[in-house]
């Protein structure tokens, strides 16, 4: 499919046919990257690889802040 490039105040823009944006389950914000000269519009994926980003091979879980607040409710039987 071809389409013409647009003007757009100072950028410029192309309009993506509404049945390319169903198939491509586009929502209000895409992910643009250029490879080999060439556009790749994507969809966000906001937590895509956020995983692997925090979670390492071989690395344990660990408290990093400790429970400075202690106090008598902690050693007492809570009632409602």
């Amino acid at each position: 499919m071809k389409t013409k490039i647009t003007k757009i105040g100072n950028s410029q823009g192309i309009i993506i046919p509404k049945n390319i944006v169903e198939q491509c389950k586009f929502k209000d914000i895409v992910n643009l990257e250029v490879r080999d000269n060439c556009l790749l519009v994507s969809p966000q994926n906001p937590r895509q690889g956020w995983e692997e980003a925090i979670m390492r091979e071989g690395v344990d879980d660990e408290i990093l802040i400790e429970d400075a607040l202690e106090n008598s409710w902690d050693e007492e039987e809570w009632t409602w």
